[in-house]
């Protein structure tokens, strides 16, 4: 493959790490081991096929609610043959495991929205029948050990109240 035979025989000829003699080997400058970057011999530095502004962004954003979707699906369908009922979350689980999954789903509330924006979110879910309005109250009485006042907080968007269902669908296969 790229070699002719008189090519292969007079490398069987040559003692094993010779060199060939020929003109050109001789006319080349010994090669320089150089590893600083940027050299040939440099295979850890990492470089975009594409610029930075052409790179398509979002793709996070899209695995993350993907992923999500995912989820509402095998606790739906880990729910039985009758599917979820409406209201999803009837009551919260007795367990730690619960206690915690509360607590991490309303301090990402907070921390993304801000305490009357949870609150708001919260009787948003109770209206749309996600929980129960016990369930409701529980949560913000909750709210309440959450203290201290959240800077730069912005307003809920469309992956923020699925990952807010993808909560409620954990803590109601909790029941």
């Amino acid at each position: 493959m790229g070699f002719d035979g008189a090519a292969r025989g007079r490398r069987r000829d040559r003692p094993r790490g010779e060199r060939p003699r020929d003109r050109d080997a001789r006319s080349d400058p010994p090669r320089r081991r150089d590893s600083g970057f940027g050299s040939p011999d440099d295979v850890g530095r990492f470089q975009f096929d594409t610029e930075i502004r052409e790179r398509p962004r979002g793709r996070a954003g899209e695995a993350l609610r993907q992923n999500q979707l995912e989820q509402l699906l095998v606790h739906e369908t880990a729910a039985g043959d009758g599917g979820l009922t409406k209201p999803y979350l009837g009551s919260l689980p007795d367990a730690y495991v619960a206690e915690r999954l509360v607590f991490d789903w309303l301090e990402f509330l907070v921390l993304k929205g801000g305490y009357k924006r949870t609150m708001d979110a919260l009787r948003y879910y109770h209206t749309v029948e996600w929980l129960t309005e016990g369930v409701e109250a529980e949560l913000q009485d909750y709210l309440v050990g959450f203290s201290g006042e959240v800077s730069e907080t912005t307003e809920y968007d469309v992956d923020d109240h699925h990952l807010s269902l993808v909560y409620i669908a954990r803590l109601a296969s909790m029941t």
